[in-house]
């Protein structure tokens, strides 16, 4: 399978007129760190070149493409940090991107791109994309949950978890189920988008909310021969909403004994601060 042509130009170093020819005029982005959509070439290629320099230099590790996206897994480096992402890139029948959505872990080393990407570009995105605005007022239409969600996959007894919300990976069975089970009890049931699957991997994406505050997710699911997840990714946006989700989620920890201070924070380093939650 050929590159996709987003990923040759940012491991390229391609200039923003190479970029430009990949966009549909209208294109659309989700950024990690912004609660509200950047639209128009214009406005796009700045938040795109500003992080490829925040978090270069930027390893592509994964692709994966259906019918209607492809799905860059990526790495990059933030403070000395590993920084760990996906980029998922929508086309139109025109062959140019209309829709990009970039979601991240871990949430300290999110936090610390979201610092460095609001210097960047601060005077040029107004305040209310970096924040939490208004609960959406709910419909009177429940949530339509898809019927496209998987049954559970068994655990593999040295499973490893790669939270969003954390700082270090969770090993072992009994350990990665309280984690995923303390995630879950801040966040909402999740309406699933999309699957893609292989006999060794299961990528799933999701729409869910923290506290009332709309969320998108990705599970990755790694198979062992035995058809048990022994490797399990998952990374969330936008950080706002991710931040609630940490929050209460440490709050629940520290009330219930789970996880000690070095799941929670970088080692060595003065814990970054949430910017809301």
């Amino acid at each position: 399978m050929s590159k996709h042509p987003f990923r040759v130009a940012i491991e390229s170093g391609a200039s923003q007129a190479q970029l430009e020819k990949l966009f549909a005029p209208d294109v659309a982005l989700k950024a990690p760190m912004l609660t509200q959509p950047v639209s128009g070439i214009a406005q796009v290629i700045p938040v795109i070149s500003a992080a490829a320099k925040v978090a270069g230099p930027i390893r592509y590790t994964l692709e994966v493409r259906d019918s209607t996206q492809t799905i860059l897994f990526w790495n990059g480096k933030v403070g000395g940090h590993t920084l760990e992402a996906v980029t998922i890139l929508v086309e139109g029948d025109d062959g140019l991107v209309h829709e990009i959505r970039v979601l991240m872990r871990s949430w300290p080393v999110a936090t610390l791109f979201r610092n460095a990407m609001y210097d960047a570009l601060s005077d040029t995105i107004p305040p209310t994309y970096w924040e939490l605005g208004p609960k959406p007022v709910s419909s009177s239409t429940p949530r339509s949950f898809t019927p496209i969600a998987l049954q559970p996959f068994e655990l593999a007894p040295d499973i490893v978890l790669h939270s969003p919300i954390l700082a270090r990976s969770v090993s072992g069975a009994t350990q990665v189920e309280a984690s995923v089970k303390l995630a879950h009890s801040v966040q909402s049931r999740s309406s699933y988008t999309s699957i893609v699957a292989n006999p060794d991997t299961v990528i799933e994406l999701f729409d869910c909310d923290a506290d009332g505050y709309p969320m998108e997710g990705l599970w990755m699911q790694k198979l062992n021969d035995r058809g048990q997840v022994y490797d399990l990714t998952v990374m969330l946006r936008p950080y706002p909403a991710v931040t609630v989700l940490r929050n209460r989620a440490k709050a629940l920890a520290e009330q219930n004994g789970l996880l000690s201070i070095d799941y929670w924070e970088l080692p060595g380093a003065t814990p970054p601060q949430a910017e809301q939650g």
